[in-house]
């Protein structure tokens, strides 16, 4: 099938071989995500209800095969072409409400899957239906969605009821071994029409409505107007495809957002992870990324580690680090009151994480803390004694206290003793594993080495990792636990051999600081490949997750926050050492000269 992106006035084409999806995510983060035919159980039509998701809609079945998915970039709109007629799919901005539109009437089979996004009842499964003149009311209930929930849909023409459950397996869950890769379905029944609206409410009064207001919503005449030529997309990655990935990764991260929060990706990630969210925050506009820091600043969290999901309860070891690094290579501004709020935190944050230290300074992860999660990795990992130091240095400027610049010059001479040894940076303090998370400590502090330094670190580390397709794999591709084939939810791969695409942009971004002339093949590579996974992959138009070390591919989430910030940073050359660096805050306010002090010479419980 032939893959097309129309961004203002760029226009490209490619043929694409691989199962592609587009997704659609409105304002309430409501979203359709639909390939040609079922690979995954996660794709659909999703509503935001409280704090989870509801799937709703499972697919609309027709006759024929598609020959082109358009995706429109400016409109958020995705189209399909079957020889001369035409499907649309539209999201409304601010309501729970998919629209579906044809170029003429056709015989639609609707088939349901409604069920909370995670939970998957085998039993007590209640759908009941009415009609209610152009429309047709469903109710749905199970033992977890214990209070009904509805979806209207409005149609032009007429139905014909089914009320048959069928079996549905999803190619894509199957080959990465995600279960259940078959689930029976809900056929609804089959409409002759060329309009559907597909509106989800928690009574059938509010789903009706919904569908009744936006019955005359139309998008379908954007087909008609003019576009700039499709340009088919040759073997070279050329700048207009470049241009287009990156106005995506910028769309993805709008599409991530709501309020004081940025989802880690869809359609699986739709929580707030902390990791995710934070390493991403540079790349978002002030506005946002000010919010999010002061969620963190007036938000519940104590002690040295954040939790791995905002709210939640488990940790992460690199979490205090990144909102470090966040705001000081975000440059975010902030006033007094922020300061000294977070100063407070800050403070009592290094003081617990001080008791935790080693003989040289280092902080322990423990199992599963670190972003390998599928990895115990625990001990001493470089990227979070890297992050340490980036704690140091924010408490460093919002005290203007030499006891944290001390600290951290002690840390970062320890770091280096201890870890850079043989000319390259051990993964872990006593592990001389060669995997990526030089790349990440290289971003975080880029002052750990000298360029001579981090020159022959990955000179070292390069040919280990590079995988001739544009990519690096998440461990030596000599070690015993290299997998080069992605397995999915198996932990054989993920972060033994899997291809991350967030940290191939961060490593392209840092050869490109270092060596740009040097680098140049590998930096051109990276960015070549992350572009066409964004383009022609899984989510068409979408930064994904990770590829399978052998060949670009892509699997796992198909639209990645921290994938599409990372993707931004290596757009803009962001100059590294200058915005790690740089002086973040104005002149020490009256506050910061007579209170903050007082930490070297008063006892903590003070405060």
């Amino acid at each position: 099938m032939d893959v097309a992106h129309f961004c203002g006035d760029n226009a490209v084409v490619n043929r694409v071989e691989a199962p592609v999806a587009f997704i659609l995510v409105n304002d309430r983060k409501d979203f359709a995500t639909f390939y040609e035919t079922p690979q995954t159980r996660y794709e659909g039509f999703f509503a935001a209800h409280g704090d989870t998701f509801i799937k709703t809609l499972s697919r609309i079945v027709k006759h024929g095969v598609a020959d082109r998915l358009e995706f429109y970039h400016d409109e958020n709109v995705a189209a399909r072409r079957y020889g001369a007629k035409t499907e649309l799919y539209s999201v409304i901005p601010n309501e729970p409400v998919l629209v579906y539109e044809a170029s003429g009437k056709d015989t639609l089979l609707v088939r349901l899957d409604m069920r909370d996004q995670f939970y998957i009842p085998q039993w007590g499964r209640n759908y009941d239906f009415s009609e209610h003149g152009d429309a047709v009311i469903v109710r749905y209930s199970d033992d977890r969605v214990t209070e009904p929930v509805y979806l209207a849909v409005l149609h032009d023409g007429n139905f014909s009821p089914l009320g048959s459950w069928v079996p549905v397996e999803y190619g894509r869950d199957k080959e990465r071994y995600s279960e259940p890769a078959v689930l029976y379905e809900y056929e609804l029944g089959r409409f002759n029409a060329k309009r559907l609206v597909f509106a989800f409410g928690a009574s059938e009064a509010q789903a009706v409505a919904l569908a009744e207001h936006y019955a005359d919503h139309t998008r379908i005449g954007l087909l008609q107007q003019p576009r700039p030529k499709l340009k088919r997309a040759g073997v070279r990655v050329d700048s207009v495809q470049k241009h287009i990935a990156a106005q995506g990764a910028e769309d993805a991260l709008d599409a991530l957002f709501i309020d004081d929060r940025m989802l880690a990706g869809m359609p699986w990630f739709t929580k707030a992870w902390v990791r995710d969210e934070l390493i991403s925050l540079p790349a978002l506009p002030k506005e946002r990324a000010r919010a999010v820091i002061a969620k963190y600043i007036h938000g519940d969290w104590g002690g040295g580690r954040l939790p791995v999901i905002f709210g939640g309860r488990n940790c992460c070891s690199d979490g205090l680090g990144l909102l470090s690094w966040a705001v000081l290579f975000g440059r975010i501004s902030l006033d007094d009151k922020d300061k000294q709020a977070l100063a407070f935190k800050l403070m009592r944050a290094i003081d617990e994480l001080e008791e935790t230290e080693n003989e040289y300074g280092f902080i322990p992860s423990h199992e599963r803390e670190s972003w390998m999660d599928s990895l115990a990795r625990t001990g001493y990992p470089v990227e979070t004694q890297a992050l340490y130091s980036k704690v140091l240095h924010l408490g460093e400027f919002l005290t203007e206290s030499d006891y944290y610049k001390k600290k951290r010059a002690t840390l970062l001479k320890n770091i280096h003793t201890h870890y850079f040894i043989d000319g390259y940076l051990h993964d872990r303090l006593y592990d001389d594993t060669m995997r990526p998370n030089v790349f990440l400590a290289a971003l975080f502090a880029p002052e750990l080495l000298t360029k001579v330094e981090w020159e022959s670190c990955f000179d070292k580390v390069l040919p280990a990792l590079w995988l001739e397709w544009g990519g690096l794999a998440s461990v030596d591709k000599r070690h015993e636990s290299f997998c080069h084939i992605s397995v999915g939810e198996h932990d054989t791969s993920y972060h033994n051999g899997d291809s991350w695409f967030f940290v191939n942009n961060i490593a392209a971004l840092v050869l490109r600081n270092i060596n740009a002339d040097k680098y140049a093949k590998y930096i051109d590579a990276i960015l070549d490949a992350s572009t066409r996974e964004t383009l022609w992959h899984n989510y068409a138009g979408r930064p994904g997750e990770i590829s399978s070390a052998r060949a670009l591919e892509s699997w796992g989430c198909g639209l990645q926050g921290f994938s599409a910030a990372a993707y931004v940073y290596l757009s803009n050359r962001e100059p590294i050492r200058r915005r790690s660096l740089g002086s973040l805050f104005a002149q020490p306010s009256k506050w910061q000269k007579s209170q903050l002090q007082k930490r070297l010479t008063a006892p903590f419980h003070m405060f």
